[in-house]
């Protein structure tokens, strides 16, 4: 390319900034409001009469820990892990000293099975007494 060529690549959609500069500017914008937003979460009546707050949360948890306990139960997963060996004599490897081999290993882990299941009880029973839970972004 020659030096009073204008390389078509350097210019952005918005015909008078190089495209770094536009780039730059318009990218930033978004993300720095990304890490600026926030949540907040809330239980908020769904409809005129719902049932105090103070006791409805109490009951519909006592309602669920009754329908579905806590239920502990171990799971197992498998997972593969590197290993390194060193070449034997007969081995090839492609002209290295060592080899990666991947090995399966077992871990255990202790899970409430009943915790979803809880949950939707929970949710389900604050719903009737006029209870939704409601995120709000700002």
């Amino acid at each position: 390319m020659k030096k009073d060529e204008i390389n078509p690549l350097a210019i952005s959609t918005f015909s008078s900034f190089p495209a770094g500069i536009a780039i730059k500017k318009y990218v930033k914008l978004p993300i720095i409001t990304l890490i600026l937003c926030g949540c907040s979460s809330q239980w908020v009546a769904s409809r005129p009469g719902a049932e105090a707050l103070s006791s409805a949360r109490p009951a519909c948890e006592t309602q669920s820990e009754k329908k579905f306990p806590v239920k502990n139960e171990v799971a197992q997963r498998t997972v593969y892990s590197q290993k390194y060996e060193t070449c034997k004599k007969n081995e090839e490897c492609d002209g290295k000293k060592y080899k990666t081999t991947e090995r399966p290993e077992t871990e255990s882990y202790v899970m409430d099975v009943n915790k979803d299941s809880r949950r939707n009880e929970f949710y389900g029973c604050m719903s009737v007494k006029g209870w939704e839970y409601e995120t709000k972004w700002f």
